[in-house]
């Protein structure tokens, strides 16, 4: 600013002393350079104003200047800090991961560790499961062959005691058929009455093989020549006015006169009442019941 004011003090006397040289040249009149004079004056005094509030600005800048460099200089500080807390929370941070990375490494160690574990187990679940199936199905195998084996066993010795019995039954019948030769079954002379004692016992047989025979085979041997053994007996007791009344099969009721004896059969209907036994017949002589009948009635309630 001085330098500036000193330019302004040579300028100004620059210009007066034109003005003179050109006055003096020209033969100007004094009054006019008097008034050029206090015009310089003015513009001096101007220019002073100018400069001093220029000084004054620079002054004030000059304290803006200095509150902006402690400002800078606190700025600085913190940037400084930040900087210092920035590297350290990067070091932090750059150790963190490495120790993450560690972890997720190890992790990844147990979980391949894990998956090889769990593989090899389900293969030895699986191989053991499979020689159980294999050990299962060997044994079901040997168990059902031995069940066939046993079921033909038992059903050969079943077939050789129903043919054991049909023979007895055979016999049997011969010998009751030579005995109703022999004796009369039901003699009636005058009043007196018959006895039916050797009938009844006959027709217990007769029932006795009749339930045998419903429960065989046809195909076992002798079972053809039985029925019909046990036909001409029936046949016989017809002759002679007996009747063996067939209840087998029939349906049941309560007005019946026998003797029942009631068993429970779940595949029957609700309600229904099968005759599915006889333990003694039913014996007609000449119409007229001489022995009520003891039975067994399946039943669902």
């Amino acid at each position: 600013y001085i330098e500036m004011k000193k330019l302004i003090i040579c300028l100004i006397l620059l210009c007066v002393g034109n003005n003179w040289a050109h006055a003096q040249g020209n033969e100007v009149n004094l009054s006019v350079l008097e008034n050029q004079y206090k015009v310089l004056q003015r513009e001096y005094s101007q220019l002073k104003n100018k400069v001093n509030n220029l000084q004054k600005q620079d002054i004030c800048l000059k304290q803006q200047l200095l509150q902006l460099e402690e400002e800078n200089g606190k700025h600085q500080s913190r940037i400084d800090s930040l900087q210092t807390e920035v590297s350290q929370l990067s070091d932090a941070q750059s150790s963190d991961r490495k120790n993450f990375n560690g972890l997720i490494n190890k992790t990844d160690a147990k979980v391949q560790a894990n998956e090889t574990s769990l593989s090899q187990r389900i293969l030895w679940v699986g191989i053991i499961g499979l020689g159980a199936i294999l050990a299962i199905v060997f044994v079901w195998y040997l168990l059902s062959r031995r069940i066939k084996k046993a079921q033909d066993a038992l059903q050969s010795a079943q077939t050789r005691l129903q043919e054991e019995s049909v023979k007895l039954d055979d016999k049997l019948l011969e010998v009751i058929e030579k005995q109703i030769a022999s004796t009369s079954i039901a003699p009636a002379f005058g009043d007196a009455q018959p006895d039916h004692s050797l009938a009844m016992k006959v027709a217990d047989e007769i029932v006795r093989i009749e339930m045998n025979l419903s429960r065989m085979d046809a195909s076992i041997k002798g079972y053809k020549q039985l029925s019909k053994a046990v036909q001409r007996i029936k046949d016989n007791f017809h002759a002679n006015g007996y009747e063996i009344v067939d209840m087998l099969g029939l349906s049941y009721n309560a007005g019946m006169k026998v003797i029942a004896n009631f068993v429970v059969d779940e595949t029957l209907e609700p309600g229904q009442q099968i005759i599915t036994g006889i333990i003694k017949p039913q014996i007609n002589f000449n119409g007229t019941m001489i022995q009520s009948a003891q039975i067994t009635v399946s039943q669902n309630i």
